[in-house]
């Protein structure tokens, strides 16, 4: 073979093997490619599942374990509820609000709700026991009116909660945030219906009149009374002390005061209340509120120019701030 083909040759080869090498490094460089894109959107799928809140099952534990504007969020949840039943590794635990126990194990404690309410119409029976001494066939009536409106909130409660089963939302989406909202303000409503459940309107509160004799139905009345009383001169006494430091009240003024706001005590709510009615803003703008509706004439006379400008404020913004104190709660319903 001559020079030039043997050149020619080596030519060819070198050539070859550029492009086998530069075809590998293709195919090497597409493989990386790809396993980086995988483990991207892999990554991107983790954190995403990592943002999902199950509504479902967070429901019980936002109506239960939590009072007032309290919230609480659990993620990557290991319970997923579905037509109104909680599936936890693969096993039914509860199926409509009822416990379900596995083969060879004992029944589990009710569901959330019935414990909850009863916990509820235990601690009321018992005040009313104390009152005025129950008789066994009293209780047992009152405990039959107990439990048909527990049962009536419980399906209240189940119907609610299936409206979540098996939602998951994305907080950081706008649309998740929205639907977050709404479950909130279903939840309140619920607590709602749970600290008012026996109250005007309930089976019980209809039939524990009837239950009663007139001594006992006269006791609890006097009863309630005084823990309304003592509840309202705490609020009342509070306020005047920091009506005090604005005005500069001598002792006339302040018993003028106080004495005005003792004789027009509210009908206060005294059973089941929530962290935001026991709220010293709210309680101070109630007594404002109060007092706004006393006669003035006395007041104002016994006031300076000065006192009476700055006393005339504090019972307009009572007064201005009725229907959101009325919104509290902090106040028993008005009857219809």
């Amino acid at each position: 073979m001559d020079e030039v083909s043997r050149i020619t040759k080596h030519v060819l080869l070198g050539g070859w093997a550029c492009l086998w090498v530069v075809a590998l490094g293709s195919i090497v460089r597409g493989e990386d490619d790809r396993v980086l894109e995988e483990t991207a959107a892999a990554r991107t799928e983790a954190e995403q599942q990592q943002n999902l809140i199950d509504l479902g099952a967070n429901f019980d534990a936002n109506l239960f374990e939590q009072q007032g504007n309290g919230w609480v969020l659990r993620g990557n949840n290991v319970g997923l509820q579905l037509q109104g039943r909680l599936i936890i590794n693969g096993r039914v635990v509860m199926n409509r609000g009822r416990p379900i126990a596995a083969e060879g194990e004992e029944q589990p404690p009710e569901s959330p709700t019935f414990a909850r309410a009863r916990a509820l119409a235990e601690k009321r029976l018992a005040r009313i026991d104390d009152a005025c001494e129950l008789t066994a066939e009293q209780r047992h009536t009152l405990r039959l009116a107990v439990e048909s409106d527990i049962r009536r909130f419980a399906a209240a409660i189940d119907t609610m909660r299936g409206t979540y089963a098996g939602v998951r939302v994305n907080l950081n989406d706008p649309e998740g945030q929205k639907k977050w909202h709404q479950f909130q303000q279903d939840v309140q409503q619920c607590r709602q219906q749970l600290r008012t459940l026996f109250d005007s309107g309930s089976l019980f509160a209809g039939v524990l009149p009837a239950t009663l004799d007139v001594r006992q139905v006269a006791a609890i009345e006097a009863e309630v009374t005084a823990r309304q009383s003592f509840r309202w001169r705490a609020m009342v006494i509070s306020t005047v002390a920091k009506m005090d430091d604005m005005l500069g009240l001598n002792q006339k003024q302040h018993d003028l005061i106080k004495e005005a706001l003792l004789a027009r005590a509210p009908a206060l709510r005294i059973d089941e209340l929530t962290p935001e009615q026991e709220n010293a803003h709210l309680q101070l703008n109630l007594v404002y509120m109060v007092l706004s509706g006393v006669d003035t004439k006395g007041l104002k006379a016994a006031m300076s120019d000065r006192q009476w400008k700055t006393l005339a404020l504090l019972m307009n913004q009572g007064r201005s701030m009725r229907s959101w104190i009325e919104q509290q709660g902090i106040l028993e319903p008005k009857a219809p």
